[in-house]
């Protein structure tokens, strides 16, 4: 799966919002118990999420050498439909994310 760099910047912006927010009272001042904060389960998937972005490497070294054997050899082929698929699925997260901003 590829994460575009769109979705990084959505779960970065949702992250660094409720970190803003700050802890929230759970009752009127005054009545001596202490501060409880809760952490909402958007908030753990993001972070878990971010968590497991960060344990991903930024290059594939299997992949590349895959690619590299591949157009060495004279084998590796892409289908036109293929990239055209994947170009308007790109297209269409992308936009959906922007609609949500």
């Amino acid at each position: 799966m590829k994460i575009s760099p769109q979705q990084v910047q959505l779960i970065s912006r949702l992250y660094q919002e409720q970190r803003q927010q700050g802890p929230k009272r759970t009752g009127p001042k005054g009545q001596g118990g202490r501060d409880k904060v809760t952490i909402s389960q958007v908030s753990q998937d993001i972070q878990a999420a971010m968590a497991k972005i960060e344990t991903l490497p930024e290059i594939r070294e299997e992949k590349i050498a895959e690619l590299r054997a591949a157009i060495e050899q004279g084998t590796y082929e892409v289908s036109a439909r293929d990239v055209a698929e994947k170009i308007l699925d790109r297209l269409l997260v992308d936009e959906m994310l922007r609609d949500e901003g």
